[in-house]
């Protein structure tokens, strides 16, 4: 699986390990992935950090780099939960698969030029949380199981709903 060897080849980065031996309460977040020609071969994983603050690593082809830790946005109230390697049981690609199914057959009027994929534990369960930004201007989200593959829920909205805070 790949996201599993990408997490695989990060544990066994000798930087990673020197930076997880001084945050051992630290657990893995999110896989963060771009599916753009600038981006295809690069990854970011997202460790939380008991200081409400992430920090990344940014894992290419030839190499694993550190970013700077930084503040999560988020609401006051939500809590980020750990990402659990053992409930990833499908790849990355069978679950862009499925989206893509969806996208071409309930919402083939929203032509996407963006696809943005990140896999996280949310309230729904662990999922993998795809976005297409399209080009009428609107973000259809399919979020899908990392264990069982199945669409767990499916949105459409226009990016002018989004409000600023």
């Amino acid at each position: 699986m790949e996201i599993l060897d990408i997490l695989k080849r990060l544990e066994q980065d000798k930087g990673f390990k020197e930076w997880k031996g001084k945050h051992k309460g630290s657990f893995l977040a999110h896989v963060f992935k771009m599916l753009d020609d600038a981006n295809r071969d690069d990854w970011q994983v997202g460790y939380y950090n008991k200081d409400d603050t992430i920090t990344t690593f940014i894992i290419t082809e030839t190499d694993i780099k550190i970013a700077e830790t930084e503040n999560i946005f988020k609401r006051p109230d939500a809590k980020i939960k750990e990402l659990k390697k053992e409930g990833i049981k499908t790849d990355i690609a069978e679950a862009l698969q499925t989206a893509e199914k969806i996208q071409a057959t309930e919402y083939k009027q929203e032509i996407p030029f963006k696809i943005i994929t990140i896999l996280q534990n949310l309230d729904v369960g662990q999922v993998y949380n795809i976005t297409y930004v399209t080009k009428s201007f609107k973000t259809l989200n399919i979020k899908v199981d990392s264990k069982t593959g199945k669409v767990k829920n499916k949105s459409l909205k226009s990016i002018m709903d989004f409000k600023a805070s």
